[in-house]
């Protein structure tokens, strides 16, 4: 009992202490007015709030954004993409290691694909290896023509045989005689011509049979994977000549 007296005194002896306090601190607040003469007071339209609720500028309740094709897109990607996670996952807390993981799958995804698409390019490169073989094709058929019309193929064909070269001398023996029968108006040479396109033009029965022994011995020599020894390219040689002399005589 008298612990219980002694508390209430201490209590209350502090009371007015505190009060005198708040007392000191509201008689130090001062309000201060920019102006203190000449006063209007500031005058509201009754109908103030009732036209700002009628106003439809201010109505933010049933405010709808429009979707267009790909934000209807983006909500069905990410549903069935939380489709997919859930069937995989199931269910996960919060704070495990699948909360972190699984927002960020599909950017790890997209840097996989890449990296692996440019892995892809960098070892098969599909756009140099096309260009590259329409270069190479490019050269071979103007080095041809550039042959059969303006280059000296006799001379071309006494330094092959000077050389041991017999297969380079077969072809422009070859190229040679096409230049002739395109002179004498018996084919129209074009470099993209076969053969026998070639020989099918010839109406002289004997030219065209000498010629299809010459073709015979061209593509043998000339498209063969081996080397050509001296007998072989002199049998050769003399189809030719054969078929030049004929010509001549055109």
């Amino acid at each position: 009992m008298k612990l219980r007296i002694l508390f209430l005194a201490i209590l209350f002896s502090f009371l007015p202490i505190h009060a005198q306090e708040q007392d000191t601190i509201v008689q130090k607040r001062e309000i201060q007015y920019d102006q203190s003469e000449d006063l209007i007071p500031v005058e509201f339209d009754r109908n103030f709030e009732k036209q700002l609720k009628e106003n439809k500028d201010f109505d933010y309740m049933n405010q709808q954004n429009a979707e267009n094709w790909w934000t209807r897109f983006k909500k069905w990607l990410n549903a069935k993409y939380n489709q997919l996670i859930n069937w995989l996952f199931g269910n996960y807390e919060a704070g495990s290691v699948l909360a972190f993981l699984i927002p960020i799958i599909p950017y790890i995804l997209l840097i996989i694909l890449l990296i692996l698409i440019a892995w892809l390019f960098s070892r098969l490169n599909p756009g140099r290896v096309f260009l590259k073989q329409e270069k190479q094709a490019q050269v071979f058929m103007n080095e041809e023509e550039e042959l059969v019309k303006n280059e000296d193929l006799p001379a071309l064909i006494k330094e092959a045989i000077q050389n041991g070269n017999f297969r380079i001398a077969i072809r422009y023996y070859y190229l040679l005689q096409l230049r002739k029968l395109d002179e004498l108006k018996l084919i129209e040479y074009q470099f993209q011509k076969t053969n026998r396109e070639y020989s099918e033009e010839i109406s002289d029965d004997q030219i065209r049979k000498v010629f299809g022994e010459t073709t015979r011995f061209y593509e043998f020599i000339w498209y063969g994977a081996f080397p050509v020894t001296h007998s072989e390219f002199k049998l050769a040689q003399n189809e030719f000549q054969k078929l030049n002399k004929m010509l001549e005589g055109k």
